[in-house]
């Protein structure tokens, strides 16, 4: 891979971040459904209740089976183990010094601007890229 493939890939590191915290809030939420239905089994009537030629109240969810939970929950899954993969396709960026792993980081997560990265770790903002180029064009070649 080139620095141009490489970099973009850095790029969406925040937007997977912030979809994998989304779906786990979802699953909790889903999962504690689940629960519940695994727990209930069904409303408990009255006397009178049963006496009563009327409807009595159902089980109102949105989904019309358990099954349609259980597959949201699967697809759910299915999506965090995408992002996470995406994040494991990162490690390069574990082969270079702490110092150039910092200043992506400051460029392209923390979307730190490139001249205050620059002044942060002694380089112009053109020198700043032409190291980053450097470095990256050295794990490529290996």
């Amino acid at each position: 891979m080139t620095y141009d493939e490489l970099i973009p890939e850095l790029k969406t590191v925040r937007y997977c971040c912030h979809r994998l915290i989304e779906l786990n809030q979802e699953l909790e939420v889903l999962n504690h459904q689940t629960t519940g239905l695994a727990k209930s089994g069904g409303i408990e009537l009255t006397a009178e209740q049963k006496r009563s030629k009327w409807p009595m109240p159902t089980y109102q969810h949105q989904y019309h089976s358990p099954l349609g939970l259980f597959e949201e929950i699967s697809a759910k899954e299915q999506e965090v183990h995408h992002f996470q993969k995406r994040l494991m396709d990162l490690r390069w960026t574990e082969l270079l010094d702490l110092q150039d792993q910092n200043i992506l980081w400051d460029l392209y997560i923390h979307r730190i601007k490139a001249e205050e990265v620059a002044e942060k770790y002694g380089y112009t903002r053109r020198g700043l890229y032409k190291h980053l180029m450097a470095e990256v064009k050295k794990l490529t070649k290996s």
